[in-house]
């Protein structure tokens, strides 16, 4: 690669705006990124283990645990056991979660067409073509 000092610069800035967006999703959503992660995967991925959950979103299960507890607490997931081997839980959103994240799948789309996100966007598009 001709200008490695560039490309490191480019990615830096790629990584500024993707904090920017993310951050901004999680201002808007009220959630914190890891239980707005949790609440998407399992959306996506319903009735999947915890270690599975864990897995995927490459956090560990105590990481994990400690979201589920919040948004358990919140009635937006349960977590229920897996028979016949009732150690082992599957994460599920429960009604007040899958209403929960109608509203947030609104607020996170209208956020895809702010600034910050449509630079994020044209970063990439610039990378993609650069490198």
């Amino acid at each position: 690669m001709e200008n490695t000092y560039g490309y490191i610069l480019d990615v830096m800035r790629l990584e500024r705006l993707l904090k920017r967006v993310t951050n901004n999703w999680s201002g808007q959503s009220g959630l914190s990124l890891n239980e707005l992660r949790i609440l998407i995967y399992v959306l996506q991925n319903p009735a999947r283990p915890i270690g599975e959950v864990a897995k995927a979103l490459d956090v560990s299960k105590g990481s994990l645990a400690q979201s589920i507890g919040t948004l358990t607490q919140e009635n937006w997931i349960q977590s229920e056991p897996v028979l016949p081997d009732r150690r082992l839980r599957c994460l599920t959103l429960t009604e007040t979660g899958q209403a929960r994240m109608a509203t947030v799948a609104k607020e996170l789309t209208a956020s895809l067409q702010s600034p910050t996100a449509q630079e994020f966007t044209d970063q990439i598009t610039y990378l993609n073509r650069k490198y």
